[in-house]
């Protein structure tokens, strides 16, 4: 939607998206303020461009112009972008003082109850790819006008977790500049919003402007390094592999909650070599916990001194190597699993497949938190039986550490995405199945029904 008023864009609105209120979802935010810019707006010196413009209209293309007689002139042309999301743009200004910058919006989106709560969520956050390297500029830091010398601009804009909406200028630009507005003069940064403007190099500036979702595909398409505005983290290429994985188990699963656990399964099976070497690793050295305990306490009292210190090591890793235990088995396997279950929480914080996604029952959102936190009880509780299951190694304060990581997590996950937490209980429930089928594999665990051999003792 245009406006003469400023010839700006007035709404932005992604008709496959819907806000928290079930509104179609629109990335003009609302803005209360005098020093408040639409995008595509002019601003000056005195502030935003509020003149009237005459319109005219050519099929998909709109033309505003305004003139003073005198000689100054400011004439803009707005033309939809095919099927894609872009708004493809020129504006020319002639002998107006008033007009230097360029307005890319004030903030991005109104966000619901919901986004505005969660700490994870991101809100308008500024977005700057100049020279291919990428800047990100949070509001909460913004405390001061800042002034961007460019080089070669790509694009410059907003973005949040899901949606992005950016000016991607075809023709120089010299500065970007970042104002942080307040919406109210209490302290809660949260209140702040940033209105980012361009400078052009010339009297003219060609581009387009471009408000779409994070879907990666799509970004890659457009090319031009958008997709480097869906930040997975160091761990992005496997983020991405699990989210096109995620993506082709959804098309025959039908439900992005059943895809989750597929998608977690097959990641348990694929680990399940590693995970059988850790479990019996940790087995053996609980084995070993009474014989490493009688070896401490003989150099108890001589703990200051380091020959003591140096022989007590030696006659551990002679008792390792004599009962065929290696202290760092245990923990290689889960040292692996570390990259992907970062790359996992990255995807599930920002996969846009997963806003207003229902799984079942009361759980209509995957990327809001569960509201009867069910799935985080649960996904405490599993931890606890995985523990208590798992073989106790360590020392007793590590045991009594481990033992409060239940609790913690549970505390944690209250808030996280119900996305997030059902890929972690599930996580946990076939963890603690495969820890009974090694167990069972090395014989400490016996099926129901199964009998002793005919000679074997009891």
């Amino acid at each position: 939607v245009l406006t003469n008023r400023g010839a700006a864009v007035s709404s932005y609105q992604l008709l496959d998206y819907d806000g928290d209120a079930g509104d179609v979802l629109d990335l003009i935010q609302t803005v209360e303020l005098p020093s408040a810019s639409l995008p595509l707006q002019l601003v000056g010196s005195g502030g935003p461009d509020t003149r009237l413009y005459a319109v005219e209209s050519y099929g998909d293309e709109v033309r505003f112009r305004w003139s003073d007689g005198r000689g100054s002139m400011v004439e803009k042309r707005l033309s939809l972008s095919g099927p894609g999301y872009g708004l493809d743009f020129e504006i020319t200004a002639t002998g107006v003082p008033a007009g230097e910058l360029i307005s890319i919006g004030t903030g991005m989106r109104d966000l619901g109850e919901a986004e505005r709560d969660s700490r994870l969520a991101l809100w308008g956050e500024g977005i700057l790819l100049a020279d291919g390297e990428v800047e990100r500029f949070k509001r909460r830091k913004v405390k001061a006008p800042q002034v961007l010398p460019t080089g070669a601009v790509t694009y410059a804009g907003f973005e949040d977790a899901y949606f992005l909406n950016v000016l991607r200028p075809a023709g120089g630009v010299s500065e970007v500049r970042i104002d942080p507005l307040r919406l109210s003069q209490d302290d809660d940064d949260a209140l702040t919003v940033l209105q980012i403007n361009v400078r052009p190099s010339q009297s003219s500036l060609r581009g387009q402007l471009l408000g779409a979702p994070k879907e990666y595909d799509m970004l890659r398409e457009e090319g031009q390094g958008l997709e480097k505005t869906l930040d997975f983290g160091i761990f992005s290429p496997i983020s991405v592999f699990f989210l096109k994985a995620l993506r082709w188990i959804y098309t025959w699963a039908g439900n992005w909650g059943v895809a989750i656990i597929l998608l977690t399964l097959g990641i348990r099976i694929v680990l399940f070599p590693l995970m059988h070497t850790s479990t019996v690793s940790m087995r053996k050295m609980a084995k070993v916990q009474p014989k490493v305990k009688e070896i401490q306490a003989k150099y108890k009292k001589k703990k200051s001194d380091p020959q003591a210190r140096a022989k007590m090591n030696q006659e551990m890793m002679a008792l390792y190597k004599a009962e065929g235990v290696n202290p760092m088995a245990g923990c290689l396997p889960l040292l692996v699993q570390l990259p992907l279950l970062w790359a996992l929480y990255q995807l599930f914080l920002r996969a846009i497949e997963l806003r207003h996604a229902p799984f079942m029952l009361w759980i209509t959102d995957l990327s809001a938190k569960d509201p009867l936190y069910v799935t985080p009880i649960l996904m405490t509780a599993t931890m606890w039986l995985q523990q208590r299951l798992a073989p106790q190694a360590g020392d007793p304060q590590q045991q009594r550490i481990m033992r409060m990581m239940p609790l913690i997590f549970g505390i944690m996950f209250l808030q996280f995405p119900s996305g997030l937490v059902l890929y972690w209980l599930a996580n946990n429930v076939i963890t603690i199945l495969q820890q009974e089928i090694t167990l069972h594999l090395v014989g400490e665990r016996k099926l129901p029904g199964s009998r002793r051999g005919k000679g074997s003792k009891k």
